[in-house]
């Protein structure tokens, strides 16, 4: 970025901070540092700006609490691929290919198969969070790397809520991201755009709304030579696989879910009437349409890919899959009032999928169209006001379609356990056993690049984990277990492959915050191993050690100086297929033993925050390759910075 631009930036960055600090409108949450002015005749009016915040589970069935960040801790980790993990498999780039290194995080709320490793980017109708606000909340949101045209990364997201009346929510929320990489051939952009809206009384609950998403990515293949990092040249010199391929994706989702309660008014304590629940009614409906394109416009020597099918006039394969739920739930709710009381549900469920892709035919290329449906129905019991303990059993069976006679059982048991002296403290126990059908995309696919077709056996997994939480001490352990029969993977050829050997994954994790006065030592670990390496490889060790000091600047600027450092012991990393999006096994090279360090300075004035970040400062100092997929360079060491604005009027 020319220095004349980044002045009138960071000037117009310092002039935001300003008009905040002078706000004359007076807010409760800010008012602890300031004295009641015993002269003023006016009376000042207190404006309480409080946000509710809930997503949904189970098709509507049961609410979860979200609470509103506005806090400095963590704001700079604003990366979807390594927000909510320790380390990762990625491709280097944002908007580019993620995998969690934590077995027991590989779960997907996309139905679409060969989208799964760009899911960190998507909003779905299952991640969405909804809003009951009393004013007014609208948040920007804006981030940049070093400079502003070449290896530029761009992000700038928009998020209003606001309700109508105390019972109706409408909610915009756009997110665009666009990245032209260090590397050669890197350049990825992501966007999505969702408005929708809940309406609730106590009678009447209706969740409504649409989300679209794009995602476009240039596939490099990676680097030519590993080496080659360590040769002084500039990064967008070094040698890349593939020049001219892309990836596109565009993804749309419809929904409603909607509930009428049955119930009765009863008297409280206070002698003010209250509504309670008795019995439920829950629609659900969703309709999803995915498209996604590989272009290959390769010249015609490139010899990256193994297998060349449609010959060199082809070079485009496109896939469609589209889907639409619908699912019918009875609810019965527990009675507060009763100690053995617990509630239930019933459902129904219908699906109907229709697919195409590149055909068999490898002279004239047509489309493969499938259509096929699910049919399921399921239940469960549950009790979530207990001052005991908390549990939840749910169960699911198909009953006719692909899927017939897929089965899937879980369980969550909350019970309090007192750590010393934190009486907040929990012991969580959860397990599920599945009898899971294979994807469709997993039996069969054409494409040009990569075809199979095969006869999987349903996949039996059993999982059981327990956690200890104490917020008091900011602590938690957890251990994951996993037994797998028939375990379906991407084998050493990118192509989905079954073993009948059984697998067993184990993982104990430990997450501690240390403080001592102004500072902070967070830190988490992962260890985990598996059974057999064949079909599943991981890191044996995963941590991420964040150190910081916090402090306040002239009473009102509130300011986070700290260091990050991500880290995994070496291990045979999962590669990439750029024509599939799938990582799938490879024995070749192992990867890991690189701490990736990020230095970061946050500040919060008011309702507005920032961040100054220099990511993977390693590079300009450490010795070894700093790789987090096979060929997949990280970028070299770089400066970004963010800025979020809250507005509550």
């Amino acid at each position: 970025m020319a220095l004349k631009t980044r002045y009138i930036l960071y000037t117009v960055f310092f002039i935001l901070f300003f008009i905040q600090y002078a706000e004359a409108q007076i807010y409760e949450e800010f008012d602890a540092d300031k004295e009641e002015n015993k002269e003023e005749k006016v009376e000042t009016k207190l404006i309480n700006p409080h946000v509710g915040i809930w997503k949904l589970a189970d098709c509507g069935a049961f609410q979860d609490s979200v609470q509103l960040d506005t806090l400095l801790d963590n704001f700079h980790n604003y990366h979807p691929v390594f927000m909510n993990s320790l380390t990762s498999t990625y491709l280097g780039n944002y908007s580019t290919p993620g995998m969690d290194n934590d077995f027991f995080k590989r779960k997907s709320n996309v139905d679409y198969f060969f989208l799964k490793s760009r899911e960190v980017y998507m909003l779905t109708p299952a991640t969405i969070q909804y809003y009951n606000t009393r004013t007014p909340y609208t948040q920007l949101d804006f981030s940049q790397s070093e400079n502003r045209v070449i290896k530029n990364e761009t992000r700038f997201n928009v998020f209003h809520s606001q309700n109508v009346n105390p019972y109706l929510n409408f909610t915009l929320k756009i997110n665009l991201a666009k990245s032209a990489g260090q590397y050669t051939a890197q350049e990825a952009k992501n966007s999505f755009i969702a408005l929708y809206s809940n309406y609730n009384t106590q009678n009447l609950s209706i969740y409504t709304g649409f989300v679209t998403n794009n995602i476009k990515n240039n596939e490099n293949g990676g680097l030519t030579d590993d080496a080659s990092i360590f040769n002084g040249a500039e990064t967008e010199l070094l040698n890349v696989n593939l020049n001219a391929s892309k990836s596109l994706f565009r993804s749309t989702y419809y929904f409603v879910n909607g509930e009428y309660r049955f119930g009765k008014i009863i008297s409280t304590e206070t002698d003010s009437a209250l509504f309670r629940p008795i019995f439920g009614f829950l629609v659900s409906s969703q309709y999803e349409r995915h498209k996604h394109e590989f272009i290959d416009e390769e010249e015609a020597n490139n010899t990256f890919f193994e297998n060349t099918y449609f010959g060199d006039d082809y070079t485009k394969d496109s896939i469609l899959f589209n889907q639409l739920s619908n699912v019918f739930q009875l609810k019965q709710y527990e009675n507060t009032q009763r100690k053995y009381s617990f509630g239930k549900r019933a459902l129904l469920g219908i699906d109907f999928v229709n697919t195409s892709s590149p055909g068999l035919d490898t002279v004239n290329v047509t489309s493969d169209v499938n259509n096929y449906s699910n049919v399921y129905a399921g239940g469960g019991i549950f009790r979530e006001t207990g001052k005991f303990w908390n549990w939840k059993f749910d169960g699911k069976i198909y009953l006719a379609g692909a899927k017939a006679g897929q089965t899937e059982l879980a369980g969550l048991i909350s019970k309090p356990f007192r750590v010393v002296q934190d009486s907040a403290a929990a012991l969580i126990l959860t397990g599920t056993i599945n009898n899971l059908a294979p994807d469709y995309f997993q039996e069969e696919f054409y494409s040009n690049h990569y075809r199979w077709n095969n006869n999987f056996n349903m996949e039996q997994r059993m999982d059981a984990g327990g956690s200890i939480v104490s917020p008091a001490y900011k602590l938690r352990l957890s251990a994951n277990y996993a037994l797998i029969n028939n375990y379906i993977y991407n084998n050493y050829e990118g192509i989905p492959s079954q073993t009948g050997k059984e697998l067993l994954v184990l993982s104990a994790f430990a997450d501690k915050d240390f403080n001592y006065k102004k500072f902070h030592f967070r830190t988490r670990v992962l260890w985990q191993q598996v059974s057999d390496e064949n079909y599943i490889h991981l890191p044996d060790l995963s941590a991420f050690v964040s150190a910081y000091y916090k402090f306040v600047i002239s009473k009102v600027l509130f300011t986070q100086i700290g260091v990050d450092t991500r880290y995994n012991t070496k291990y045979y990393a999962d590669a990439y297929a750029p024509s599939t999006g799938l990582f799938y096994l490879q024995n070749e090279k192992k990867y890991g033993n690189y701490p990736y360090i990020d230095v970061y300075a946050n500040v919060r004035l008011k309702r507005t925050r920032a961040f100054f970040k220099m990511t993977n400062i390693g590079t300009n100092f450490l010795e070894g390759e700093y790789f987090a997929a096979p060929h997949y360079p990280m970028p070299r060491s770089t400066f970004r910075f963010g800025v979020s604005w809250l507005f509550y009027d």
